[in-house]
């Protein structure tokens, strides 16, 4: 026994674009629907690049340095000195946070014993 299709029933006719409702282009439907994903193409306006923009883009222009033209301190030594401050600075600071917490907390158990 083998199925066949009925030839009595009358196929649906296919949406053209002026049937397409509104909801259904607000809809994941024009994701997967080719007839209503042209439809909301064809409406959507025209893509203007510099919409976005206040005024036209200017030309880049490539920078004039290259790696071998960084710039560099003019007392490499200085430099160095000031960055080890600088960390000692930041060590010791940190050391006296971490100092100032075993304080803090050696005197409460003074005071709770």
């Amino acid at each position: 026994m083998t199925s066949e299709p009925d030839p009595n029933l009358v196929s649906e006719a296919e949406p053209s674009n002026a049937e397409i409702e509104l909801w259904e282009m607000h809809s994941e439907l024009s994701l997967v629907c080719p007839k209503v994903r042209k439809r909301a193409c064809e409406l959507l306006p025209e893509r203007d690049p510099d919409a976005f923009l206040d005024r036209p883009r200017a030309p880049i222009s490539p920078s004039s340095d290259t790696a071998d033209e960084a710039p560099y301190p003019e007392s490499l030594p200085l430099a160095v000195l000031g960055y080890t401050l600088w960390r000692m600075a930041e060590t010791a600071r940190t050391a006296l946070v971490a100092l100032g917490a075993v304080v803090a907390l050696a005197l409460l158990a003074q005071l709770l014993h």
